[in-house]
């Protein structure tokens, strides 16, 4: 059961506790000389919380288990993976935390050779196997303000473009951020000649629900909504909130057969969802409109168009159901998805989703598709042979209808 009040209060006691005191930095001392790394231990003092690695192999896996590590200080020369195969390695890094993380170098004094490599490979820093103490702290000092400065700002950078990119009520993605992903995927579906379908749907007698139960109730609702679509849609499907009480699918390798069974299921779990606000429980329902990707409607803007037609006609025609096509008159029918027999592929997903019940008046069209199937089979070498009359006759004697 959802319920607007229960979310509120889950929300406020999940904040965190503030901590009672600011956590030291923490310096990871990566060589394989053991009075090396305690001599540099040492010199940062209790300042910072030193962690030691004896080679480039077992300081990479620290960094990817320890995310609170704020500065790499490393030798060049050790085992297994030396320090110019660390720092590349750390560059390269899928995460924005070890790319950006300052790296010290420890070298000889007149060692440009290898300060001239380790610059290459995307070092920060040097400080010289015999510099002195406060040297070697001033200098981590200031590359872990430089390291705290910067993950700031990448905090910053990720809470702006999430603010950007998401509905603030529902949490969804917004119509910016749908229009990016949704045009990326259609140009790549289009690409590899590929199938790609838009379903956008609102609440029914939305503006009855504000005026019976208040706005507050109204937000309630949609928060709900998004919870029930989310749970509802395929992996791989884009979901976004795209103004007021509409919302809007992008669906992938997804044909017009297919799209119609998604939009079956969300329109299901809608309907027999439970929508509650203040102990009153809200009757919702939706319509959706559904458009395909075909010659000439090839971009975002089209097939949210087609759809959006085709949701009005929902509307037209009694709410509560979906719409694929835009024929007028007597000609233009809903789809009855109940009628429509799915292919063998889009039957395997309907089971692998729980949409089973789409299946039972197909059973035995579909075993008809089948049969052919397991008879390419057959043709193959299989250990133990397949006796496909067998299977034939089993498929036929349980399907045949009454």
């Amino acid at each position: 059961m959802y319920n607007g009040k229960e979310s509120a209060s889950y929300y406020l006691e999940d904040q965190p506790a503030a901590e009672s005191q600011p956590r030291k930095p923490k310096l990871l001392i990566v060589d394989d000389s053991a009075t090396i790394r305690a001599t540099l231990s040492r010199a940062v003092g209790d300042e910072f919380d030193s962690h030691e690695a004896t080679n480039g192999e077992e300081a990479l896996q620290l960094l990817e288990n320890d995310q609170g590590i704020d500065l790499v200080v490393t030798d060049l020369s050790m085992p297994k993976l030396d320090g110019y195969g660390l720092i590349k390695y750390m560059r390269a890094h899928e995460s924005s935390r070890l790319v950006n993380m300052p790296v010290i170098v420890v070298t000889g004094a007149n060692d440009t050779e290898a300060r001239e490599q380790a610059f290459i490979a995307g070092a920060n820093d040097f400080i010289g196997k015999t510099s002195d103490h406060v040297e070697f702290l001033a200098r981590v000092r200031a590359h872990v303000k430089l390291a705290q400065t910067i993950q700031e700002l990448e905090q910053s950078r990720r809470y702006l473009k999430e603010q950007a990119d998401t509905d603030p009520l529902t949490k969804l993605a917004n119509r910016r951020s749908f229009f990016a992903s949704a045009s990326t995927s259609l140009a790549q579906m289009r690409r590899q000649s590929e199938d790609f379908s838009v379903i956008i749907l609102d609440i029914d007698h939305f503006k009855r629900i504000n005026d019976t139960y208040g706005h507050q109730a109204g937000d309630v609702v949609l928060q709900q909504l998004a919870m029930v679509l989310s749970t509802a849609i395929r992996e791989g499907d884009s979901l976004a909130r795209i103004g007021g009480e509409e919302f809007v699918v992008a669906s992938p390798y997804t044909n017009r057969l297919a799209a119609i069974v998604l939009s079956e299921r969300l329109r299901r779990a809608v309907e027999n969802s439970e929508f509650m606000f203040e102990g009153n429980r809200i009757p919702v329902t939706i319509s959706l409109g559904i458009s395909s990707m075909s010659k000439g409607n090839d971009d975002v803007d089209k097939l949210l168009a087609i759809a959006d037609s085709r949701l009005y006609l929902a509307k037209q025609k009694g709410r509560n159901r979906i719409c694929a096509s835009d024929k007028a008159g007597k000609a233009d029918r809903l789809v009855d998805t109940d009628m429509v027999c799915p292919r063998l592929d889009d039957a395997i997903t309907m089971i692998k989703h729980g949409n089973t019940f789409r299946l039972q008046p197909h059973l035995y069209e579909l075993g008809e598709q089948l049969i052919p199937v397991l008879e390419l089979i057959s043709n193959q070498k299989t250990d133990p042979p397949l006796d496909i009359e067998t299977i034939k006759k089993a498929i036929e004697s349980l399907l045949k209808p009454d």
